[in-house]
């Protein structure tokens, strides 16, 4: 699975791309295919951290989004509802 991950007003650092790639490279159990593209995009608004996860496949698309005040809690949370 290829990871698109881009910040949005957040710059996204080695520690957080490389927890993101950790848990999201989990899902790749659940697709037959290797050429899946997820998009990934963090954010910031009103001191809250969001993640948005879009993974389109050829049948339909997996999204979820999540708003935490930590991160790495959000990314966990995120990973947890898309499986």
């Amino acid at each position: 699975m290829k990871l698109n991950i881009r910040g949005d007003k957040l710059v996204v650092t080695d520690a957080i791309k490389a927890y993101i790639e950790d848990k999201v490279n989990r899902l790749e159990k659940y697709f037959d295919n290797d050429d899946i593209e997820a998009k990934i995009v963090t954010k910031v608004a009103n001191n809250r951290q969001i993640i948005e996860v879009t993974i389109p496949t050829k049948k339909y698309t997996l999204r979820a989004e999540e708003r935490h005040e930590d991160l790495y809690a959000a990314i966990d949370l995120v990973v947890d509802k898309l499986e």
